[in-house]
């Protein structure tokens, strides 16, 4: 009798043990379907480790670098920049314009570096012809309709169509600054991390995966 129930217990815990196993593999599964991004977004074209060389403005000297892109969706990136006596992180908001993808800083990153707070006329990827005013674009956290805002159109360029353009047209003033994009097709990154100690001064990332 006690070895039907020794036998019985080792069987009940095989199974509860491959219950765990199972459940905890489709939970591994999810989670990394979940954080895999979708083919042909921003985010899949720039996500990855980039080697390269951090230079500081004020003396001019550049060292050994590397930036980890990783993905929050489809069109919002945390960017980590790792060097001698440098370790910094930035989450930006991804823009397409032409060839090339931008980015910009977000919440309160981007209301410190320029005084207000992001509007709803901003989209994130190029829109196609045959969009009509009343047309919404909803991709990751970037979206809104037709140019509108308080931009001036004629220093950030007419191509409405263009998310980059609208982005600058409709988010900021004539002399905000930006600080740099990637290259899809030469898989590369320039970044410019803005430093404030006792003088104000950029630390330039750039660099390959």
């Amino acid at each position: 009798m006690k070895q039907n129930k020794l036998i019985t217990g080792m069987k009940n815990t095989k199974i509860i043990f491959l219950m765990a196993a199972v459940i905890g593999f489709l939970f591994y599964s999810c989670n990394k379907e979940e954080e895999a991004p979708l083919d042909n977004t921003l985010a899949s074209s720039v996500i990855g480790k980039y080697t390269g060389t951090l230079m500081s403005t004020t003396t001019n000297q550049s060292s050994p670098a590397t930036l980890n892109v990783t993905l929050i969706n489809d069109s919002l990136v945390t960017m980590h920049c790792l060097s001698n006596n440098f370790d910094s992180t930035w989450i930006v908001q991804l823009y397409q314009n032409n060839d090339s993808i931008m980015y910009c800083l977000t919440g309160e990153d981007f209301f410190a570096e320029y005084g207000h707070n992001r509007n709803n006329y901003d989209f994130c990827t190029n829109r196609q012809s045959g969009w009509t005013n009343n047309a919404w674009m909803n991709d990751g956290n970037c979206w809104g309709n037709m140019n509108q805002g308080w931009g001036n159109s004629n220093w950030a360029g007419t191509d409405q169509w263009n998310a980059w353009t609208n982005h600058m047209n409709t988010q900021h003033n004539q002399n905000d600054n930006h600080f740099g994009g990637f290259n899809p097709n030469m898989n590369s990154c320039i970044y410019k991390f803005s430093v404030q100690n006792s003088t104000h001064y950029f630390e330039v990332f750039e660099g390959v995966k």
